[in-house]
């Protein structure tokens, strides 16, 4: 992530600029651990300004959700506990090896190791347990985001959706075999299943319903959810029966994780301070402080690259930039050419990420340098040509949220609007709510400021995701401009087809075409995760294909 991104103990993505990059890379060549812990055990605290949007595996979707869930499942396939490039590239979970494919690629067969894995009650984590996962997804009463963004090339998948079917025949588990029939070979498929969505589900799967689960919950990780009360705290202990083979794969450092939500920032600054808390997000404006006090990667302030945009959403459902085809164009490219993406960037603070026009983040491959918007500032005399005679009346329902650096952005971007004859009325809710709201199609606004984060290290996660048309539901989209042009969709299918080289080559053409003949969104900053961390912290490691700390491989000293 897509993880749908805020400003939290890890994201920590804000950004100050290019200038930046060269002594970011520098800072992050250096020793990459802190100071060693001197045992296994302790309780790792958490503060985090916003509550988890789920714990369900099925509905959640903000980075710090997937963060916590990946203590919690055990998936077929996982990322490795280290950095750098070997943290991108999946291994083996529960899956005895990667998987076969037969029929051109189209069936997937793969073997979950028998008695390898179990929840928190001792039940075992069976082929079964993901199929459930899986079928669960689809069901439209779950409205889950994998269910059309990562599961129609499933056969029978498409008709779960549409209500005609309860499950899909392509989905089937006997014994240690979990078998997939594909509708077409998906290149992709094991960083797929690396997902927070493919979480194993005991017995006969969760209940379905779009409101989620509560505590306990158990997805034969290291950890479970031993509690969460919304809105206050949640607390995860280590799974009693993670032990035998497969607690020699994954640290399971800490004995718990205790959360406490809805504190300010700058109490959780204090809080690290006073040896309160481990993790937690600080005001932007403290960054360069404790950068400057500690150092950076040298024990209690670490910097990381992130495959990580922000961008401006505009709305194609609403009348402004709509319709939902093509949309408003010459608008469109209006704001991609007014807004400042210097000024923009500079609301993020100290050492956090490049200015940039695209969507393919700066690390990722298949990322090429179109030039196709001024990184370097606004245009306001080209931008007011494009807008002439496209303003439609002229008002702008911004939605934004109310913790750092939302507030300031949505004031950046009101004035640079003004000047090419749009009003912005600004609309400001906490995190969660905001995303929820544009969240949800219908919602009365025409844009949003909103964060997105790779799913894993692919282009895949940033166009099939945010601006396929297909995966437009009534709740929980992830396509929140509401792009649906038809030759832009079958354009983003083709470029999720190809393999190899090919395969990014098509993604870097794909990326320069949207933007170009398109500009459904203003990304303006690639950012990099600035992790403050308390005096007790020890052997910190960070988690690259998610963007986060690894919180099952952090100790306490």
């Amino acid at each position: 992530m897509r993880r749908r991104l805020w400003f939290t103990v890890v994201s920590m993505t804000i950004g100050l600029g290019m200038l930046l990059a060269a002594s970011f890379a520098s800072a992050a060549s250096s020793p990459q651990g802190a100071t060693k812990a001197k045992a296994a055990g302790g309780t790792l605290r958490i503060d985090s300004r916003s509550d988890f949007d789920y714990i369900d595996p099925s509905l959640a979707y903000f980075s710090h959700s997937w963060q916590m869930l990946e203590t919690v499942c055990e998936n077929l396939y996982r990322y490795p506990d280290v950095e750098g490039n070997a943290g991108v590239r999946p291994v083996p979970g529960t899956a005895q090896g990667f998987p076969k494919f037969s029929n051109g690629g189209k069936t997937v067969t793969i073997t979950v190791r028998n008695g390898y894995a179990k929840f928190q009650d001792g039940s075992p984590v069976t082929a079964k347990s993901y199929a459930n996962a899986m079928q669960r997804n689809l069901d439209p009463k779950m409205q889950s985001p994998a269910g059309s963004i990562y599961e129609p090339e499933i056969v029978g998948a498409n008709a779960v959706l549409d209500g005609k079917a309860t499950s899909a025949s392509g989905i089937s588990a006997k014994g240690n075999k979990l078998t997939l029939k594909m509708t077409k070979p998906v290149p992709d498929i094991v960083n797929r299943l690396t997902m927070a969505f493919f979480c194993p589900q005991p017995g006969n799967g969760l209940p379905r319903n779009s409101d989620g689960i509560g505590a306990p919950y158990s997805g034969g990780g290291p950890y479970y959810i031993q509690a969460w009360t919304p809105s206050r705290s949640a607390v995860l202990v280590r799974n009693p029966n993670w032990k035998g083979a497969i607690a020699k794969t994954r640290p399971a450092n800490v004995d718990r994780m205790e959360y406490t939500f809805g504190l300010s920032q700058a109490a959780t600054k204090l809080r690290l301070d006073k040896n309160e808390a481990d993790l937690g997000a600080i005001p932007t404006t403290d960054v360069a402080e404790v950068a400057q006090k500690y150092g950076i990667n040298k024990g209690r302030f670490f910097l990381r690259k992130q495959m990580t945009f922000w961008y401006l959403a505009m709305n194609h459902d609403q009348s402004l930039f709509g319709p939902s085809g093509k949309g408003n164009v010459p608008l469109l490219k209006a704001v991609n050419t007014a807004v400042d993406r210097p000024a923009l960037v500079r609301q993020f603070g100290y050492l956090a990420g490049a200015r940039t026009d695209q969507i393919i983040p700066y690390t990722m491959p298949g990322f090429r340098n179109w030039d196709i918007y001024s990184i370097r500032g606004a245009n306001a005399t080209k931008a007011k040509t494009l807008a002439q005679g496209n303003t439609r009346g002229g008002k702008v329902t911004f939605y934004t949220f109310n913790s750092t650096p939302g507030p300031a952005i949505s004031q950046v971007v009101q004035d640079n609007l003004k000047a090419i004859g749009l009003d912005v009325e600004i609309k400001t809710f906490d995190r969660v709510v905001q995303n929820q709201k544009s969240a949800t199609k219908g919602e009365p606004f025409d844009m949003t400021f909103e964060g997105w984060g790779a799913d894993y290290a692919d282009p895949i996660s940033f166009f099939n995701t945010l601006l396929w048309g297909g995966n437009i539901q009534q709740a929980n989209n992830s396509n929140i401009t509401y792009f649906n042009d038809p030759t832009a969709n079958k354009a983003i299918l083709k470029a999720a087809s190809t393999a190899g080289a090919s395969r990014f080559t098509n993604y870097a053409t794909l990326d320069r075409t949207i933007m170009k003949d398109y500009a459904p969104m203003a990304p303006f900053i690639n950012t990099n995760a600035r992790i403050y961390v308390g005096q007790d912290v020890g052997c910190y490691k960070y988690a690259p294909a998610h963007g986060v700390t690894n919180l099952a491989a952090v100790c306490k000293k």
